[in-house]
């Protein structure tokens, strides 16, 4: 499992002073707003994430076909086509491959 680590700063008014002079429905607004933001910031970061999971699946993905492909053809391409009984010419039997 992975964990990914992001920080977020969230500008606030830069004294208490401004906070207090903010009516009610002010400081409503403005905290809504920051909270959009940080939505939006959360949206990019979980797209973000979602892609990076989705390429590390693909590329594990064509690691097991390659990994796969690699050991069926090693398997085959070792095999010279012959049986070993049939490898001696004092033998009567013909090795016949059919693929």
């Amino acid at each position: 499992m992975y964990m990914y680590i992001y920080t977020y700063t969230l500008s606030l008014p830069p004294s208490s002073d401004e906070l207090d002079s903010m009516t009610s429905t002010d400081r409503i607004s403005f905290l809504q707003e920051k909270l959009q933001e940080i939505r939006k910031y959360y949206m990019s970061l979980k797209s973000e994430v979602a892609s990076i999971d989705r390429r590390r699946k693909r590329l594990k993905k064509k690691e097991r076909e390659v990994s796969n492909t690699t050991a069926s053809t090693s398997s085959g391409s070792s095999d010279t086509g012959m049986s070993p009984s049939s490898a001696s010419p004092n033998q009567n039997t013909v090795a016949v491959e059919c693929r």
